[in-house]
C-alpha cells in the first residue's frame, strides 16, 4: 500500500522563478537603405526591344532614353491613320458640298426637305468621322514617341530586366530606377512588434558613412508601416526617414535599427526565463505557481532576450512560476518547489 512518503517522493521537483518587470525594452533589426521613389519603368505600347541604352547602377538623368522599340510597326500604324483621315476630310468635304447643293435646291422647291435633311445628318455624321480619324492620327503620333523608354526623373538604375530582342507588352517592367531625393530604411517588423513599434528609432550604418572612427548613427523617424503582413513571411514592412548625412550612404547599405520600447506602452510587460515559455500548439503559456500546485497562464510571447523571455502578462510582478521542467506538467498538478 502506498505511504505518503511514497506520495510525496512522487511529486516533481521544479525550478522556479519569479516573474520580473521589464525595463525598457532595446531591441534592434536590420534592414536596408532603400529611395523614397523607386519607379519601375515599361512602355505604354507592346513591340520588340531593339535597343537598351542603359545597365544597372547607371545614373541616368530626366528625359533620358533607356530603351527603344522597332518602330516599323507604330510607322505604319501612322501611316494608316494619315490616309484615314485624309478620306475621312475628303467624304466630311463632300457630304458639306451635297448639303449645301440640296439647300439651295430647297429654296427654289426643287428638292424636298426629306432629301435636305439627310445630307445635313450624312455632312455631321462626316465631320464626327473625321474628328474620331484625326484623334487616332494623334494616338498613332504619340505611339511612336512611346517606342521611346525615357527616364521620369534624375536617379540611378537599380536593375534591368528588358534584353534586347524581348517582345514585351505593355506596363510590363523593364527596369526599375530609384529617384533622387530623401532615402529611408526599410525594415520588416515582426508581428509581435507591431503593436509597439516606436516613432523614433537609432540607425547605424554598415558602410561607415559619416564619422570615420566607425559607423554612422542617425536618429530616424518612421513614415509608414504596411497597412498588411506579408503572407509568406508574416511581417510588416516598414520604412523611417533617414536624415541627411556628412556622406549620404549607398542604395542597398545595411542599416541596424535599434529600438527602446518602454515598458506598459499596451499592457504590462514582463520577464521570464526562456525555459519557463511552454507552447503545445495553442498559444505560448507559463506555469503559474500557487499553493502547491500548477496552473496554466497564457501569454503573449514579445520577443527574446538572452537567456530571457519578453511576454505580456497580467501576472503581477514577483509571482513564481516554473522555470525549468514545464513540459512535464498538467494543470492543478501538484508540484515541490526548488527556488534559483
Amino acid at each position: 500500500m502506498p505511504t505518503a512518503e511514497s506520495d510525496r517522493e512522487s511529486v516533481p521537483w521544479v525550478l522556479s522563478a519569479r516573474v520580473e518587470p521589464a525595463p525598457n525594452s532595446v531591441w534592434t533589426l536590420t534592414g536596408t537603405v532603400r529611395a523614397r521613389h523607386e519607379i519601375p519603368l515599361s512602355f505604354r505600347i507592346g513591340g520588340e526591344i531593339q535597343a537598351r541604352l542603359v545597365d544597372a547602377g547607371v545614373r541616368v538623368e530626366a528625359g533620358d532614353i533607356l530603351f527603344r522599340l522597332d518602330p516599323r510597326d507604330v510607322t505604319q500604324q501612322r501611316l494608316a491613320t494619315e490616309a484615314t483621315v485624309a478620306s475621312a476630310r475628303a467624304e466630311h468635304e463632300n457630304a458639306e458640298r451635297e448639303r449645301d447643293r440640296l439647300g439651295d435646291l430647297l429654296v427654289k422647291r426643287l428638292a424636298s426637305e426629306q432629301d435636305h435633311d439627310r445630307a445635313v445628318t450624312a455632312a455631321r455624321a462626316a465631320e464626327q468621322r473625321l474628328v474620331a480619324a484625326e484623334a487616332t492620327l494623334e494616338q498613332a503620333r504619340n505611339a511612336i514617341l512611346y517606342a521611346d523608354l525615357v527616364a521620369p526623373a534624375t536617379g540611378v538604375i537599380l536593375d534591368v530586366d528588358g534584353q534586347v530582342g524581348q517582345v514585351v507588352s505593355p506596363s510590363q517592367a523593364v527596369a526599375r530606377l530609384a529617384e533622387d531625393g530623401p532615402r529611408e530604411i526599410e525594415v520588416q517588423v515582426p508581428e509581435a512588434r507591431r503593436v509597439d513599434l516606436p516613432t523614433e528609432a537609432t540607425a547605424r550604418l554598415a558602410n561607415g558613412a559619416g564619422p570615420a572612427n566607425g559607423p554612422a548613427s542617425a536618429q530616424v523617424t518612421l513614415r509608414e508601416i504596411a497597412g498588411s503582413a506579408d503572407p509568406l513571411s508574416r511581417t510588416w514592412r516598414a520604412r523611417y526617414r533617414l536624415p541627411e548625412l556628412p556622406s549620404e550612404p549607398g542604395l542597398g547599405t545595411t542599416v541596424t535599427l535599434t529600438f527602446e520600447t518602454a515598458r506598459g506602452v499596451s499592457g504590462p510587460i514582463a520577464r521570464v526565463p526562456l525555459g519557463a515559455i511552454l507552447e503545445r500548439g495553442e498559444g505560448p503559456l507559463i506555469w503559474r505557481i500557487a499553493g502547491g500546485r500548477v496552473e496554466p497562464e497564457p501569454v503573449e510571447l514579445i520577443g527574446i532576450v538572452g537567456e530571457l523571455a519578453e511576454i505580456r502578462t497580467d501576472l503581477a510582478p514577483g509571482t513564481p512560476v516554473v522555470a525549468l521542467g514545464a513540459h512535464l506538467l498538467l494543470p492543478g498538478q501538484a508540484v515541490r518547489v526548488l527556488e534559483r
